[in-house]
């Protein structure tokens, strides 16, 4: 089922988008969750996924370790004749 609300105070407003940044979850889902806490319900719980951005965070990698990435990376051109 769909609801649209409107004439939403703008402090109601900023607080679900901070609450939803911190959460990393969707405005929607912090509403569904402000909701059923208010009416007594028990929420649905969303399939948790992975987050793998840790990957790609973090400090840059050694110019060695760079060059034997890349050395890996190389495509011979014997192999694919």
């Amino acid at each position: 089922m769909t609801y649209t609300l409107e004439n939403i105070p703008d402090d109601l407003e900023r607080a679900l988008q901070e609450r939803a940044a911190a959460e990393h979850k969707s405005v929607d889902a912090v509403l569904l969750d402000a909701v059923a806490r208010g009416l007594g319900v028990e929420a649905h719980q969303p399939v948790k996924r992975r987050d793998l951005s840790f990957m790609t965070e973090g400090p840059p990698l050694e110019p060695e370790v760079l060059e034997i990435l890349e050395e890996q990376r190389r495509i011979d051109p014997e192999l694919w004749k």
